[in-house]
């Protein structure tokens, strides 16, 4: 196996996109509970993002266990690009469950927040990796995260 700048740069890469796909799912599943009372609909669609982002985070595991012969690191610290998104849900503390449109308004905008973050950071280094795979792989997770923009969007 090649060890070199460029490759240590596409695992670096993978161990940052593996902590955003693990926070995202977090974020989804919190918030599928969340909307079960006051938007099934909503409360479903988080859930099936929450699993596909959890489908997402396999998959940069398994390349980067393929590419390095070693384990994911663990524990992934939270991206620190995310955590201004967490900050600003302070605000609906005062209820678990969504109660009101302004709640789940909050909710969305921060979900959309993430999705668009997401989405530049995949762009940013899909023309930046060297590995043929890794680059594959972004490549899909920007077609994933430019369509979870789109159902953010349009229920924001």
């Amino acid at each position: 196996m090649k060890v070199n700048s460029e490759t240590e740069k596409d695992q670096q890469i993978l161990l940052l996109a593996i902590a955003i796909e693990r926070h995202s799912a977090r974020m989804y599943q919190d918030w599928a509970h969340r909307f079960c009372t006051y938007d099934g609909g909503m409360s479903a669609i988080l859930e099936a993002l929450g699993k596909e982002e959890l489908g997402h985070e396999r998959e940069l595991m398994d390349l980067y266990v393929q590419l390095t012969g070693k384990d994911v690191p663990e524990p992934l610290p939270e991206p620190m690009e995310l955590q201004g998104v967490v900050r600003g849900l302070q605000s609906i503390q005062d209820h678990f469950f969504v109660v009101d449109p302004g709640m789940a308004e909050t909710i969305l905008e921060s979900a959309l927040r993430i999705e668009r973050f997401t989405y530049e950071f995949y762009i940013q280094f899909q023309s930046k990796v060297e590995d043929r795979q890794v680059a594959a792989l972004i490549r899909r997770l920007v077609e994933f995260e430019g369509e979870h923009v789109r159902i953010f969007l349009e229920r924001v």
